[in-house]
């Protein structure tokens, strides 16, 4: 596994002045954490850096101006919510036989099945959490989701993992999945049938008044025909 040499430089102002005042010059402000050591305040040249560093890396060598350096893992990045620049990063340092937590990213394989039937195929997560020893850590893990039908899912516990690496997400939360299109039908009410009852509120259909109106008349016609008959 290759690990990504990052040079740092040491940060002498603290606070959120002197970060807002780094970043203006081109530095993302970070935090070095060791087991029972001091945290060591450093930064790195965001021009450099930050299009190197994301949520999917997992293991960086930090690189000191004295010539030392440090295996660290990407614990936290902080971003601007508008630009998503980087504001801060949290690196945490470990050794290489100590087993830790880290976020893995997913590579899906295949195209399903189901997609050819006209289903959908929703990714829900694009990473999983394991734990393992820095140097057995995963680039990516992959999922073979060829044979996915229609109302087919895969989990976190259904994946192969690595040898010496363990599951540490949720075995039941659902990385991918494959469902139908749901197609809703309108209701369209239908007209009464010939002879039946208009309910209280309801217009006639078109000719249903016309043809009321005639029969009215032929009554007052037959009416006025019997009267002058007596």
């Amino acid at each position: 596994m290759d690990i990504l040499k990052v040079t740092v430089e040491p940060r002498e102002e603290l606070g959120s002045r002197a970060s807002q005042k780094l970043r203006k010059e081109g530095f993302i402000p970070a935090n070095l954490y060791s087991h029972g050591q001091p945290a060591k305040n450093i930064k790195l040249d965001s021009n450099k850096w930050e299009r190197h560093i994301d949520e999917s890396l997992n293991l960086v060598s930090i690189e000191f101006p004295d010539g030392g350096s440090q295996i660290a893992a990407v614990r936290e990045i902080q971003r601007d919510p508008l630009s998503q620049s980087i504001n801060h990063i949290d690196f945490l340092g470990v050794s290489m036989d100590e087993t830790i937590e880290f976020s893995v990213s997913l590579d899906f394989q295949g195209t399903a099945l189901g997609t050819k039937e006209g289903g959908v195929l929703t990714i829900s997560s694009e990473m999983v959490a394991v734990e393992c020893n820095p140097i057995n850590v995963p680039d990516s893990i992959s999922v073979d989701i060829s044979e996915l039908e229609i109302g087919d899912s895969i989990s976190a516990g259904q994946i192969t993992l690595p040898e010496k690496v363990k599951l540490a997400s949720d075995p039941a939360m659902t990385l991918v999945s494959v469902t139908a299109i749901r197609v809703v039908e309108e209701d369209i009410p239908e007209e009464p049938a010939e002879g039946e009852e208009l309910a209280e509120g309801e217009e006639p259909a078109e000719g249903e008044e016309a043809k009321s109106e005639d029969q009215g008349e032929k009554y007052s016609a037959d009416k006025k025909y019997s009267t002058d008959k007596k």
